[in-house]
Protein backbone atom coordinates (compact mmCIF):
# COMPACT_ATOMS: atom_id res chain seq x y z
CA UNK A 1 0.00 0.00 0.00
CA UNK A 2 2.80 2.41 0.92
CA UNK A 3 4.64 1.70 -2.34
CA UNK A 4 1.47 2.33 -4.33
CA UNK A 5 0.83 5.61 -2.49
CA UNK A 6 4.41 6.72 -3.16
CA UNK A 7 3.94 5.98 -6.85
CA UNK A 8 0.72 8.01 -6.95
CA UNK A 9 2.39 10.95 -5.21
CA UNK A 10 5.32 10.81 -7.63
CA UNK A 11 2.93 10.75 -10.61
CA UNK A 12 1.02 13.73 -9.24
CA UNK A 13 4.26 15.62 -8.63
CA UNK A 14 5.49 14.91 -12.17
CA UNK A 15 2.26 16.15 -13.71
CA UNK A 16 2.29 19.29 -11.56
CA UNK A 17 5.91 20.03 -12.51
CA UNK A 18 5.11 19.46 -16.19
CA UNK A 19 2.12 21.80 -15.98
CA UNK A 20 4.11 24.51 -14.20
CA UNK A 21 6.94 24.26 -16.74
CA UNK A 22 4.50 24.93 -19.57
CA UNK A 23 2.21 27.51 -18.00
CA UNK A 24 2.38 31.15 -19.02
CA UNK A 25 3.18 33.03 -15.82
CA UNK A 26 1.18 35.98 -17.05
CA UNK A 27 -1.80 33.75 -16.20
CA UNK A 28 -3.47 34.82 -12.96
CA UNK A 29 -2.22 33.00 -9.86
CA UNK A 30 -5.66 31.70 -8.73
CA UNK A 31 -6.06 29.94 -12.09
CA UNK A 32 -2.63 28.32 -11.79
CA UNK A 33 -3.36 27.22 -8.23
CA UNK A 34 -6.70 25.80 -9.33
CA UNK A 35 -5.13 23.68 -12.07
CA UNK A 36 -2.41 22.38 -9.74
CA UNK A 37 -4.99 21.17 -7.22
CA UNK A 38 -7.16 19.67 -9.94
CA UNK A 39 -4.19 17.65 -11.14
CA UNK A 40 -3.58 16.35 -7.61
CA UNK A 41 -7.25 15.40 -7.14
CA UNK A 42 -7.42 13.64 -10.52
CA UNK A 43 -4.18 11.66 -10.17
CA UNK A 44 -4.76 10.63 -6.54
CA UNK A 45 -8.45 9.90 -7.01
CA UNK A 46 -9.13 11.94 -3.88
CA UNK A 47 -11.72 14.62 -4.59
CA UNK A 48 -11.25 16.29 -1.19
CA UNK A 49 -7.65 15.84 0.07
CA UNK A 50 -8.12 18.28 2.98
CA UNK A 51 -11.33 16.71 4.29
CA UNK A 52 -9.85 15.51 7.59
CA UNK A 53 -8.29 18.88 8.41
CA UNK A 54 -11.47 20.71 7.38
CA UNK A 55 -13.51 18.57 9.77
CA UNK A 56 -10.98 19.20 12.54
CA UNK A 57 -11.12 22.98 12.25
CA UNK A 58 -14.88 23.06 11.86
CA UNK A 59 -15.07 21.31 15.24
CA UNK A 60 -12.46 23.57 16.85
CA UNK A 61 -14.13 26.72 15.55
CA UNK A 62 -17.56 25.49 16.71
CA UNK A 63 -16.16 24.99 20.21
CA UNK A 64 -14.67 28.49 20.18
CA UNK A 65 -17.79 30.16 18.79
CA UNK A 66 -19.55 30.85 22.15
CA UNK A 67 -16.43 32.70 23.38
CA UNK A 68 -16.34 34.78 20.20
CA UNK A 69 -20.01 35.62 20.59
CA UNK A 70 -19.40 36.69 24.21
CA UNK A 71 -16.51 38.94 23.14
CA UNK A 72 -18.70 40.79 20.65
CA UNK A 73 -21.66 41.16 23.01
CA UNK A 74 -19.42 42.66 25.68
CA UNK A 75 -17.47 44.93 23.35
CA UNK A 76 -17.79 48.71 23.31
CA UNK A 77 -17.73 48.49 19.50
CA UNK A 78 -19.41 45.20 18.48
CA UNK A 79 -19.10 45.75 14.72
CA UNK A 80 -15.37 46.48 14.81
CA UNK A 81 -14.75 43.57 17.19
CA UNK A 82 -16.74 41.25 14.90
CA UNK A 83 -14.71 42.46 11.91
CA UNK A 84 -11.44 41.73 13.71
CA UNK A 85 -12.67 38.28 14.72
CA UNK A 86 -13.70 37.55 11.13
CA UNK A 87 -10.22 38.54 9.95
CA UNK A 88 -8.61 36.41 12.68
CA UNK A 89 -10.46 33.42 11.25
CA UNK A 90 -8.57 33.90 7.99
CA UNK A 91 -5.56 32.31 9.70
CA UNK A 92 -7.21 28.92 9.04
CA UNK A 93 -5.27 28.27 5.86
CA UNK A 94 -3.41 25.02 5.20
CA UNK A 95 -1.36 26.45 2.34
CA UNK A 96 1.15 28.22 4.64
CA UNK A 97 0.86 25.75 7.56
CA UNK A 98 -1.30 22.92 8.87
CA UNK A 99 -1.51 23.81 12.58
CA UNK A 100 -3.23 26.99 13.72
CA UNK A 101 -3.83 28.18 17.28
CA UNK A 102 -7.25 29.78 16.90
CA UNK A 103 -7.46 31.39 20.34
CA UNK A 104 -4.02 32.95 19.84
CA UNK A 105 -5.05 34.31 16.45
CA UNK A 106 -8.16 35.91 17.97
CA UNK A 107 -6.18 37.41 20.85
CA UNK A 108 -3.62 38.87 18.44
CA UNK A 109 -6.34 40.31 16.21
CA UNK A 110 -8.14 41.98 19.10
CA UNK A 111 -5.02 43.42 20.74
CA UNK A 112 -3.14 44.52 17.62
CA UNK A 113 -3.93 47.37 15.26
CA UNK A 114 -5.04 46.66 11.71
CA UNK A 115 -2.22 47.37 9.26
CA UNK A 116 -4.85 48.86 6.94
CA UNK A 117 -8.03 50.05 8.60
CA UNK A 118 -10.88 51.32 6.43
CA UNK A 119 -13.58 50.83 9.07
CA UNK A 120 -14.99 54.35 8.55
CA UNK A 121 -15.66 53.63 4.89
CA UNK A 122 -17.18 50.28 5.82
CA UNK A 123 -19.56 51.82 8.37
CA UNK A 124 -20.58 54.45 5.81
CA UNK A 125 -21.69 51.78 3.33
CA UNK A 126 -23.92 49.88 5.77
CA UNK A 127 -27.41 51.11 4.98
CA UNK A 128 -30.80 49.40 5.30
CA UNK A 129 -31.73 47.21 2.32
CA UNK A 130 -28.16 47.20 1.02
CA UNK A 131 -27.31 44.11 -1.06
CA UNK A 132 -24.15 42.68 0.46
CA UNK A 133 -22.20 39.80 -1.10
CA UNK A 134 -19.87 37.98 1.32
CA UNK A 135 -17.17 35.84 -0.32
CA UNK A 136 -16.10 33.13 2.12
CA UNK A 137 -12.63 31.64 2.26
CA UNK A 138 -11.90 28.63 4.47
CA UNK A 139 -13.85 25.97 6.34
CA UNK A 140 -13.79 26.59 10.09
CA UNK A 141 -13.41 30.26 9.25
CA UNK A 142 -17.13 30.12 8.51
CA UNK A 143 -17.86 30.29 12.27
CA UNK A 144 -15.80 33.49 12.47
CA UNK A 145 -17.75 34.84 9.49
CA UNK A 146 -21.00 34.05 11.28
CA UNK A 147 -19.94 36.36 14.11
CA UNK A 148 -19.67 39.24 11.63
CA UNK A 149 -22.78 38.26 9.69
CA UNK A 150 -24.87 38.40 12.85
CA UNK A 151 -23.70 41.98 13.42
CA UNK A 152 -24.41 42.90 9.81
CA UNK A 153 -28.02 41.69 10.05
CA UNK A 154 -28.59 44.46 12.63
CA UNK A 155 -28.15 46.94 9.77
CA UNK A 156 -30.97 45.22 7.84
CA UNK A 157 -28.63 44.40 4.96
CA UNK A 158 -29.60 41.69 2.49
CA UNK A 159 -26.75 39.18 2.65
CA UNK A 160 -25.66 36.54 0.14
CA UNK A 161 -22.89 34.28 1.45
CA UNK A 162 -20.76 32.64 -1.25
CA UNK A 163 -18.77 29.41 -0.90
CA UNK A 164 -16.97 27.20 -3.42
CA UNK A 165 -18.89 24.82 -5.68
CA UNK A 166 -16.51 21.95 -4.91
CA UNK A 167 -13.48 21.09 -2.76
CA UNK A 168 -10.32 23.12 -3.34
CA UNK A 169 -7.69 23.24 -0.58
CA UNK A 170 -9.63 23.81 2.67
CA UNK A 171 -12.01 26.36 1.15
CA UNK A 172 -15.56 26.43 2.48
CA UNK A 173 -18.33 24.64 0.58
CA UNK A 174 -22.10 24.55 1.09
CA UNK A 175 -21.68 21.82 3.73
CA UNK A 176 -19.29 24.00 5.75
CA UNK A 177 -21.70 26.94 5.63
CA UNK A 178 -24.51 24.73 6.89
CA UNK A 179 -22.34 23.30 9.69
CA UNK A 180 -21.83 26.89 10.88
CA UNK A 181 -25.60 27.51 10.43
CA UNK A 182 -24.96 30.46 8.17
CA UNK A 183 -27.93 29.38 6.05
CA UNK A 184 -30.15 30.52 8.95
CA UNK A 185 -29.02 34.15 8.71
CA UNK A 186 -28.06 34.61 5.03
CA UNK A 187 -28.77 33.23 1.58
CA UNK A 188 -26.00 30.73 0.78
CA UNK A 189 -24.90 30.07 -2.79
CA UNK A 190 -21.75 28.69 -4.42
CA UNK A 191 -19.49 29.98 -7.15
CA UNK A 192 -20.51 26.90 -9.12
CA UNK A 193 -16.92 25.75 -9.48
CA UNK A 194 -13.98 24.41 -7.46
CA UNK A 195 -11.64 27.26 -8.39
CA UNK A 196 -9.19 28.98 -6.07
CA UNK A 197 -10.25 32.59 -5.62
CA UNK A 198 -12.79 33.81 -8.15
CA UNK A 199 -12.43 32.87 -11.83
CA UNK A 200 -15.42 34.57 -13.43
CA UNK A 201 -15.43 32.57 -16.67
CA UNK A 202 -15.89 29.39 -14.63
CA UNK A 203 -18.54 30.68 -12.24
CA UNK A 204 -22.26 29.96 -12.38
CA UNK A 205 -24.84 32.41 -13.71
CA UNK A 206 -26.37 32.50 -10.22
CA UNK A 207 -23.09 33.77 -8.76
CA UNK A 208 -22.43 36.24 -11.59
CA UNK A 209 -25.90 37.76 -11.15
CA UNK A 210 -25.49 37.99 -7.37
CA UNK A 211 -22.10 39.69 -7.84
CA UNK A 212 -23.52 42.20 -10.32
CA UNK A 213 -26.52 42.95 -8.11
CA UNK A 214 -24.48 43.56 -4.95
CA UNK A 215 -23.85 47.07 -3.66
CA UNK A 216 -21.01 45.95 -1.36
CA UNK A 217 -18.69 42.95 -1.50
CA UNK A 218 -16.84 41.56 1.52
CA UNK A 219 -13.97 39.47 0.22
CA UNK A 220 -12.15 37.11 2.61
CA UNK A 221 -8.63 35.83 2.09
CA UNK A 222 -5.66 36.14 -0.24
CA UNK A 223 -7.08 34.06 -3.10
CA UNK A 224 -10.12 36.29 -3.43
CA UNK A 225 -7.92 39.38 -3.08
CA UNK A 226 -5.66 38.21 -5.93
CA UNK A 227 -8.77 37.63 -8.06
CA UNK A 228 -10.57 40.89 -7.34
CA UNK A 229 -8.06 43.59 -6.38
CA UNK A 230 -8.19 45.11 -9.88
CA UNK A 231 -11.99 45.09 -10.20
CA UNK A 232 -12.94 48.73 -10.69
CA UNK A 233 -16.75 48.75 -10.88
CA UNK A 234 -17.57 47.48 -7.40
CA UNK A 235 -17.17 48.60 -3.77
CA UNK A 236 -15.10 45.78 -2.26
CA UNK A 237 -13.80 45.41 1.29
CA UNK A 238 -10.92 42.94 1.59
CA UNK A 239 -10.61 41.19 4.95
CA UNK A 240 -7.51 39.03 5.30
CA UNK A 241 -4.36 38.04 7.08
CA UNK A 242 -1.30 38.66 4.89
CA UNK A 243 0.49 35.33 4.44
CA UNK A 244 2.98 35.90 1.63
CA UNK A 245 5.28 38.76 0.58
CA UNK A 246 3.80 39.03 -2.92
CA UNK A 247 0.33 39.81 -1.60
CA UNK A 248 1.88 41.95 1.14
CA UNK A 249 3.67 44.11 -1.43
CA UNK A 250 0.52 44.41 -3.52
CA UNK A 251 -1.78 45.33 -0.66
CA UNK A 252 0.77 47.44 1.23
CA UNK A 253 1.17 45.46 4.47
CA UNK A 254 3.78 43.15 5.95
CA UNK A 255 3.42 39.38 6.22
CA UNK A 256 1.51 38.41 9.37
CA UNK A 257 -0.53 41.61 9.57
CA UNK A 258 -4.32 41.81 9.37
CA UNK A 259 -6.13 44.09 6.96
CA UNK A 260 -9.48 45.73 6.26
CA UNK A 261 -8.92 47.42 2.91
CA UNK A 262 -11.52 49.20 0.80
CA UNK A 263 -11.34 49.40 -2.97
CA UNK A 264 -13.76 51.98 -4.34
CA UNK A 265 -15.82 51.60 -7.45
Amino acid sequence: MSTNNDAIREKALREVVTYLSQVKWTTDIPRIGTEVHRIVKRVTGNSDPYKRLKNKYNKLAAQLYPKLEFMVKNSSDPLFTALKIAIAGNAIDFGPKAEINLEKEVKNALTNELAINHIKSFRHELKPETDLLYLADNSGETFFDRILLEELTKFKTRIVYVVKGGPILNDATIDDAKIAEIDKIADVISTGTDCAGIIFDECSEEFIEAFKKSSIVISKGQGNYESLNEVKDKKIFFLLKVKCPIVGKKIGARVGSIVLKAVSS
